[in-house]
């Protein structure tokens, strides 16, 4: 068995999750039964990669990105649109409000400008369950969790490094960002960083109100995994807490 299959299942099981933990891939092309925008600029991409999490696969390429902001946060886009440091932050912007993230265009310019990718992605992305991939390995993993699930795995991260800060981190980050952008960063870079997200106030009412991501280089799923065994999961503690997740969930 695959045994990134093996250990998406674990946790699956272990941290009584109620969604599948998502598998980013790379591929030459879009599989027939993906779940895919049609074309440019028509959505928000975070809401279509949650589907994968209730087993669908999801796919994007350079021609099917979804809004602007998508197709800029996952490597297709060199920048997402005239004056979106005015729309980020306090304007003006004329026809929208203006989302008041950050204090002033300045502040949004420079922020977005630590996005701009040195080359722009010719790949596609493949979003589905590590469970349902019997054979690849992906490049980066995503949860869908609670607030108990999120305090397990964060506590998993530092089990053997507790006092490494830069383990599990966050910032501002749009969603796709959060989920995509920032774990294939640390992938790419040999980090064993984790990035919990989903804070982004414009996609949070597209999500359920109790749910939030942590996402990790396939790497650093890896080695979370094979830590479980001797960890707290297997405690009369985290029983406890298992008990009110199933409750919640049944």
């Amino acid at each position: 068995m695959n045994v990134y299959k093996e250990i998406a299942e674990k946790f699956k099981e272990t941290l009584g999750l109620e969604y599948e933990p998502v598998g980013i891939y790379f591929g030459n092309e879009k599989p027939y039964d993906a779940l895919s925008f049609k074309n440019k600029g028509n959505g928000c991409i975070a809401p279509l990669i949650f589907k994968a999490a209730k087993g669908k696969t999801v796919a994007v390429d350079k021609e099917s990105t979804g809004f602007p902001c998508s197709a800029f946060y996952l490597g297709y886009k060199e920048w997402i649109f005239e004056g979106i440091e005015n729309f980020l932050s306090t304007g003006p912007f004329p026809g929208r409000e203006c989302e008041r993230l950050m204090d002033n265009p300045a502040t949004a310019r420079k922020y977005v400008e630590t996005f701009i990718p040195e080359t722009l992605r010719e790949e596609t992305l493949i979003f589905k369950p590590v469970a349902l991939e019997p054979d690849k390995i992906p490049e980066a993993v995503i949860f869908f969790v609670n607030p108990d699930q999120l305090s397990a795995l964060t506590y998993l991260a530092l089990n053997d490094a507790p006092s490494q800060q830069d383990r599990v981190v966050t910032q501002l980050a749009s969603s796709c960002a959060s989920i995509v952008y920032f774990p294939l960063k640390f992938a790419r870079e040999g980090k064993l960083t984790a990035f919990w997200g989903l804070h982004d106030i414009s996609t949070r009412p597209s999500f359920p109100a109790d749910i939030l991501s942590f996402s990790l280089p396939a790497d650093f799923f890896l080695k979370m995994g094979r830590m479980m065994d001797e960890s707290f999961l297997y405690t009369e503690r985290w029983e406890k807490v298992l008990h009110r997740i199933k409750g919640k969930t049944d």
